[in-house]
């Protein structure tokens, strides 16, 4: 049951979003920027075979690994036996994804912004 308030505090007040001024968001990729993953303390990335553990290449950032992933896979290799590790100055180690998920990422991470249409762009003259 609902019953009729006459109180002005109550009343919710229209609100005018012509006069908004939308900022750019300034986390978004920009024109063929490509996605690095970084964590603290990482000297270097290698990409892992698993389960027998034999490292297939050594990277200094993961814009350098992403390339290698998409090759490795497209040669035939499963993406379930893939892993990119981590690695620290003191040789400690980590994985930083592993599996399909590693493919999709490297995929995602390695290609163009998506607004950017292949090829050059011609402006027409009017």
């Amino acid at each position: 049951m609902t019953t009729p308030v006459d109180d002005d505090d109550l009343e919710i007040p229209e609100i005018d979003f012509s006069q908004v001024v939308w900022l750019p968001n300034p986390f978004a990729r920009k024109p063929g920027e490509r996605h690095e993953i970084c964590i603290d303390g990482a000297v270097g990335y290698q990409l892992r075979l698993i389960p027998s553990n034999k490292v297939l290449a050594s990277f200094a950032s993961t814009l350098d690994a992403w390339p290698a992933i998409i090759a490795a896979v497209e040669g035939g290799r499963s993406p379930r036996t893939l892993s990119l590790d981590w690695l620290d100055a003191d040789g400690n180690t980590g994985s930083i994804s592993a599996g399909p998920r590693l493919e999709t990422w490297a995929r995602h991470n390695n290609d163009p912004h998506p607004d950017v249409l292949p090829g050059p762009r011609r402006i027409a003259e009017a």
